[in-house]
């Protein structure tokens, strides 16, 4: 409610009608603090819950995009540094099967921000990528896929039988 509050005021002060609005994106997931109520429960976490209600009460109907840093990994060179942080992407998964219409994505965020990154970014958020779980690296932004895996070396070449 009272993050509702202060959405309704926000616009108002900024003299902009829900419906105008284009998009919201949030670093409200970067806080890993404990919540002040809750202490197993990140405030970041708690506080993107409050804004998905708050931008509902508040009739904004825009796509809502949720960064974090280091909540997934690219690769090996890529550590995974947050894994509190990723609760956030569990959370988006939630929320686009409950407001679809409301759902933009979760971009993972580069350790630095540079002007680079920075593109990337505004190009993700503006659909250039068509993706909803996005990294945005210094090499490039990159999204999930699955790819077949190869036979082990020195696999059998009859392939695999069930048995049991």
């Amino acid at each position: 409610e009272v993050m509702t509050e202060r959405l309704r005021e926000a616009l108002d002060e900024a003299r902009v009608e829900p419906s105008a609005v284009a998009g919201v994106f949030s670093l409200l997931g970067l806080d890993e603090s404990a919540h002040e109520s809750f202490e197993v429960v990140p405030a970041g976490l708690a506080a993107t819950v409050g804004l998905v209600q708050a931008l509902g009460d508040a009739d904004v109907v825009a796509p809502l995009w949720c960064g974090t840093r280091g909540a997934v990994s690219v690769g090996r060179s890529d550590r995974l540094v947050s894994p509190v942080q990723a609760m956030v992407w569990g959370l988006g998964r939630i929320v686009e099967a409950e407001y679809p219409q409301r759902w933009g994505g979760v971009v993972d965020l580069p350790e630095t921000l540079n002007d680079r990154a920075l593109h990337r970014l505004a190009g993700v958020l503006a659909g250039a990528e068509g993706e909803d779980q996005v990294a945005v690296r210094g090499s490039g932004v990159f999204v999930k896929r699955l790819v077949r895996a190869s036979a082990p070396e020195g696999a059998a070449g009859d392939g695999w039988r069930a048995s049991g």
